[in-house]
């Protein structure tokens, strides 16, 4: 495998692909490289019994509400994550799928990826199988290492006792035992990254199952393993000198949104005198282009190593059928 003509091809493809740009895009702003942070929001209302001079503003005071009020809000809010997260998941393996498959099809056929094509690449079974196969491989994952992490510290329990030897020995034994439990977690968390990208192209590419891509996406990368581990080690390292470029983008993301965020909603300040509606507008609008600012950058990192994933899974998949 030659690394660094993928690297290079890798960059070429994406750089001259804007299609790659809105599902890079897409798939950070749904969870594939990126997040978002809450933001804080309140009311304001006039409380009653307050005495204020003509020309000032009530303090602010919260509505009481019912109890059925409340339990309506909550509901509703609840509804409304539960359909953000779906929404979201949706887009994300959409935009997944059409950043394997229009890479692949490129490559197969030379013909240049459009967003109308994209979609239609990602909006199919292949999407739902790879969520599927997540959902299959990741969720026992997790609840398997908390499990082990949950025995491994049940020694600490001597704590409810009384007997300092017992304590001491017992927190000795947890300790220990958790510790070899976070590195085994850790180490098949790594493991998990280096067969997951073949994994994922057996299951989109392949259109293969859960269990045939997981057999076939693990052979081959054992089957590979030198040029596999070291693909692997290279676009971590990449990743790794990402995250310290982003730091002074995210600087620079976050002084652009309070720029736009601020600048309205200072204006509307000073045209109603009120904080309520000049937050909203102004949350809202830093919100959404810090969210998109950095997800719009952090898309880019995603297609290209989504490219190179697919670059050498094409040809170590050549390679061994050869």
């Amino acid at each position: 495998m030659n690394h660094g003509n993928i690297l290079k091809r890798s960059w070429a493809v994406v750089w001259q692909t804007r299609a790659l740009w809105l599902f890079g895009f897409l798939f950070a702003l749904t969870g594939g490289g990126g997040g978002s942070f809450p933001s804080g929001s309140g009311s304001n209302g006039g409380g009653g019994g307050v005495s204020t001079q003509p020309g000032e503003h009530p303090p602010f005071s919260m509505p009481s509400l019912s109890p059925n009020t409340i339990v309506t809000i909550v509901v509703a809010a609840v509804a409304v994550v539960l359909l953000i997260a779906v929404v979201a998941t949706v887009v994300r393996y959409v935009a997944e799928t059409a950043l394997v498959a229009g890479v692949d099809e490129m490559e197969s056929t030379g013909a240049k990826l459009t967003v109308r094509r994209g979609f239609s690449l990602g909006w199919s079974r292949r999407a739902w199988r790879l969520f599927v196969t997540d959902f299959v491989i990741y969720v026992p994952v997790t609840l398997g290492g908390l499990l082990l992490v949950a025995i491994a510290a049940l020694p600490f329990l001597v704590w409810l006792g009384h007997v300092v030897a017992l304590q001491i020995a017992g927190s000795i034994i947890g300790g220990l035992l958790v510790v070899v439990v976070i590195l085994a977690l850790v180490a098949l968390g790594l493991l998990l990254t280096l067969v997951m990208p073949y994994i994922r192209r057996r299951v989109v590419l392949a259109g293969q199952g859960v269990r045939a891509a997981v057999r076939e996406g693990v052979s081959l990368a054992r089957r590979s393993l030198a040029d596999t581990g070291l693909m692997w080690l290279i676009l971590g390292g990449l990743r790794i000198v990402w995250s310290i470029v982003m730091i002074p983008v995210f600087i620079v993301v976050v002084l652009v949104a309070l720029v736009v965020g601020g600048a309205p909603a200072g204006v509307l300040y000073l045209l109603t005198h009120a904080w309520l509606a000049p937050a909203i507008v102004g949350g809202t609008l830093f919100v959404v282009v810090f969210v998109a600012g950095l997800s719009m950058v952090a898309g880019m990192f995603e297609a290209y190593t989504s490219t190179a994933w697919t670059l050498a899974y094409r040809e170590v998949s050549a390679k061994l059928a050869a």
